[in-house]
């Protein structure tokens, strides 16, 4: 996969974690788009916040880092989403706010534009819940200019899940992000009992795969080659909220950018563990130096 100076577009949501002492800016999409910004990206983001002062300080905090929020759309009726967030363990449970104005991405004419531009697409699964969001993110994936390489974190929540789509999309994909339950739930549901990463390299086509195991480190695999990393220790205090996104952010970078597998895998191992070292999904404080 070669680098690219096309912009990076993600397509997604953007919300507001709300933890019991305080909240922070999050979304698995935007945490990307943050992310990748700090860390020098050309970075577009498509979402959709609702007319209050939250999705207001969302652009604040996004536009103050580099994000391109102009492809942000504004929701008249519905509002920005939040959801709550608890820790057990400094492991996050979630529960969102239903009907939140990031479930109801459209498809318009500046996304589309902005597809033909753009080097890589960057998506979760979580805003195609509704039949709303996931024939707009559908449609943008199809729609994307022909060297534009669709990177979808599978960041599975069963509660939201539907097989077929999540086939549908993995389909399309040339680059897929899962963690290992992800990779048994792949197994289970789309492979027949199979391999998941065999699964997604021949029946989905998917060239590139990064298979992450929280601190025990990731491998990254194609059909030709392969890394694998340990893994880096996240400082105590913190808590893993976004450290997957932010895995995603290092990746699609070093995608952009010509990296190997082997620096991909140890640079976003380094990242992920320092986000995971902070409270929230989008410290800026302390960011490590990658090349």
């Amino acid at each position: 996969m070669h680098s690219s100076n096309g912009p990076i577009l993600c397509w997604g949501e953007v919300l507001w974690d709300m933890f019991p002492d305080g909240r922070q800016l999050g979304g698995a999409v935007a945490n990307v788009a943050f992310h990748l910004a700090q860390l020098g990206a050309e970075v577009q983001l498509v979402s959709r916040i609702g007319d209050d002062e939250l999705g207001r300080e969302a652009l604040t905090r996004l536009d103050a880092v580099g994000v391109d929020t102009s492809l942000v759309q504004v929701d008249p009726e519905r509002p920005t989403g939040q959801v709550n967030v608890e820790l057990e363990d400094g492991e996050p449970r979630y529960s969102l706010s239903a009907h939140a104005a990031w479930e109801y991405i459209e498809m318009d004419d500046q996304a589309a534009a902005a597809l033909q531009r753009a080097s890589f697409m960057s998506v979760g699964t979580l805003a195609q819940r509704r039949a709303e969001g996931r024939a707009s993110m559908h449609a943008a994936a199809r729609a994307r200019g022909q060297g534009c390489k669709l990177v979808v974190d599978a960041n599975v929540r069963p509660v939201h899940l539907d097989h077929d789509w999540l086939g549908d999309l993995l389909r399309m994909a040339d680059v897929v992000k899962i963690n290992e339950a992800e990779a048994a739930l792949i197994s289970k549901e789309l492979a027949d009992g199979g391999d998941a990463l065999a699964w997604l390299h021949g029946e989905a086509s998917v060239e590139l795969v990064a298979l992450t195991r929280g601190a025990h480190g990731c491998r990254l695999s194609t059909a030709a080659n392969s890394a694998e990393h340990p893994g880096h220790s996240a400082t105590p205090g913190g808590d893993n909220v976004g450290a997957g996104d932010s895995f995603v952010a290092v990746l699609l970078f070093g995608l952009s950018r010509g990296w190997s597998l082997t620096e991909i895998a140890e640079r976003g191992n380094r990242y992920a563990a320092w986000v995971a070292s902070n409270k929230g999904a989008t410290p800026s404080a302390g960011k490590p130096k990658l090349s």
